[in-house]
């Protein structure tokens, strides 16, 4: 279903300009102002960005994605059409993404990771309601009312927080056919900044637990996620640095197929 171009506006929390400009202010559709993008700078947590960029923003749709996304050519058309689609199905809905969970935990819609070096996911024709969305990229509708958490520490897990805050006042999420690039580092810890915001999680959500993530997910208590800190220190053989990607996302996009 098609119909005209819908009014949205993106927003990314930013503390690297040059992977910024590498990425997502490269985005077509950015550089020639079919949307505008909004930056915020020295925000102690993405909730307390995000919750700025939802004050700021007046469009019917703001776009949360990392500075290290690239949207191809023909996103934002290729968004309208998708959220066309959505209203159609769902008009109370509250939050979207280009790749998460389904319903019986099956990872939908498609993205290129850098840091796996790979296609992720799988494509969807209609929209799919989601139990997790991954934070690369998030759409939520502003009419919804949904904020984030401003107390959730660090820039971790305030997706699966912001799908549960939209169940509980009974609003479903949903996964888009939406393909970027993801031009990231590969993750080799979940130390530090995770862990404290998985703890968190955890005193939260204690009564609605275990939480799916795509990463790691939630339990009552930490040893699964201790054992998937040891599983990728493991894979990347204990490095303390995380290797810069390979690759231009420009190029990535057009060789495989993501290009509108």
């Amino acid at each position: 279903m098609r119909g005209p171009t819908l009014s949205i506006d993106v927003a990314a929390a930013v503390n690297d300009e040059r992977v910024l400009d590498q990425c997502l202010a490269r985005s077509p559709d950015i550089a020639n102002g079919a949307m505008s993008l909004r930056t915020y700078v020295g925000f102690k947590s993405a909730g307390l960005a995000y919750n700025q960029a939802l004050k700021d923003s007046s469009a019917e749709y703001l776009v949360l994605a990392h500075q290290d996304v690239y949207l191809p050519r023909g996103f934002a058309a290729a968004l309208s059409a998708e959220l066309h689609k959505l209203e159609a199905i769902d008009p109370n809905w509250a939050v979207a993404g280009s790749i998460g969970l389904d319903d019986e935990t099956k990872l939908q819609g498609q993205v290129w990771s850098s840091g796996l070096g790979r296609i992720i996911g799988s494509k969807s024709s209609t929209p799919v309601r989601s139990i997790c969305l991954d934070e690369l990229l998030l759409v939520i509708r502003r009419r919804s009312g949904i904020t984030f958490d401003p107390d959730l520490p660090g820039f971790h897990m305030f997706g699966v927080d912001v799908i549960h805050q939209a169940r509980r006042l009974g609003m479903c999420s949903y996964i888009l056919d939406l393909p970027v690039i993801h031009h990231s580092r590969p993750v080799i810890t979940l130390s530090g900044s995770y862990q404290e915001a998985y703890r968190y999680m955890q005193t939260k959500w204690r009564k609605a637990l275990p939480l799916r993530n795509l990463i790691c997910t939630v339990y009552p208590t930490s040893v699964w996620l201790h054992w998937r800190n040891f599983q990728l220190r493991r894979r990347h053989h204990g490095r303390t640095d995380r290797p810069e990607p390979v690759g231009d996302p420009v190029v990535i996009a057009r060789e495989i197929g993501f290009e509108r």
